[in-house]
């Protein structure tokens, strides 16, 4: 009886465990706004999406500054020329930081912008200032800003699911701490401790090798289903999705390691008592 209930026990440790790591993982890296800042930090290194960036960059300034005439003639390939480039401007890591701030305040914290219509959406107004104030410069113009440049990259039922997840993630926490507590239990109150040591080993090994594979898959099907098919907004997609999976790759990692131990742990103690 005490093998069944230890047995039950711990597959309940391990289900607990496989719905709170991805929750945690979330709210750490897309509801934390430092954590969203330092996952997407990087997508201003990939030549592809920079590519992406600078075209939706250039053609918002170009089309909200009322450029037109000798004058729009004149500007619009410095204006080209300087997004090409900006990421090799002294301001760029600044920009593309306050960027993302920005970003994930209308996503996650703030109320959207009226423009979005309830969809997901990139505010790159910080991009567009350095562009404008570095044409300024170099043509000795007065170019002024077109406002807020906020690109729409997803659907009303996209940001909807993003809204339940955050609400979901906010119990990942507790659940982990019960994960790790029926573990302990499962342990205490088998016959054997170290075989069930070893066994929940596997079963956390099991664990990461499932959510991987629900990872991949759903992620590569989430990048299908961005509505925005701008070149910015599937690029945006697609190396979020990369960043993601490396970065959640890495705590299934970890993990799997943890249970690779434990089951050599549980083993050779068994093997020598």
């Amino acid at each position: 009886m005490r093998a069944v209930v230890s047995c039950l026990i711990g597959i309940l440790s391990l289900v607990a465990t496989a719905v709170a790591l991805p929750g945690l993982w979330f709210e750490r890296n897309v509801v934390s706004e430092s954590g969203f800042v330092e996952l997407a930090g990087p997508l201003g290194d990939d030549p592809e999406f920079r590519e992406a960036l600078a075209d939706t960059v250039a053609d918002g300034v170009i089309a909200r500054a009322g450029l037109d005439g000798v004058a729009g003639r004149v500007a619009e390939p410095v204006v080209h020329s300087v997004a090409d480039s900006m990421t090799d401007l002294p301001g760029f890591s600044a920009a593309w930081t306050q960027a993302n701030v920005l970003t994930h305040r209308i996503n996650v914290t703030d109320i959207p912008p009226a423009e979005l219509d309830g969809r997901l959406g990139v505010d790159l107004t910080p991009m567009v200032d350095l562009v404008v104030g570095t044409v300024n410069d170099r043509l000795g113009t007065q170019l002024s800003a077109p406002g807020d440049l906020v690109v729409a990259v997803g659907t009303p039922e996209q940001r909807d699911r993003l809204d339940r997840v955050r609400e979901w993630s906010s119990w990942s926490l507790p659940l982990l701490v019960i994960g790790v507590a029926l573990a302990v239990v499962s342990i205490l109150i088998a016959r054997r401790r170290l075989t069930a040591l070893a066994w929940l080993g596997g079963g956390l090994i099991a664990v990461a090798v499932a959510e991987a594979v629900v990872v991949i898959t759903g992620g590569d099907w989430l990048v299908g289903e961005v509505a925005s098919r701008t070149g910015y907004g599937q690029a945006l997609a697609e190396r979020l999705h990369d960043a993601a999976l490396a970065s959640f790759g890495t705590w299934l990692i970890a993990v799997g390691v943890a249970g690779a131990l434990a089951v050599i742990v549980g083993l050779v103690a068994r093997i020598r008592a």
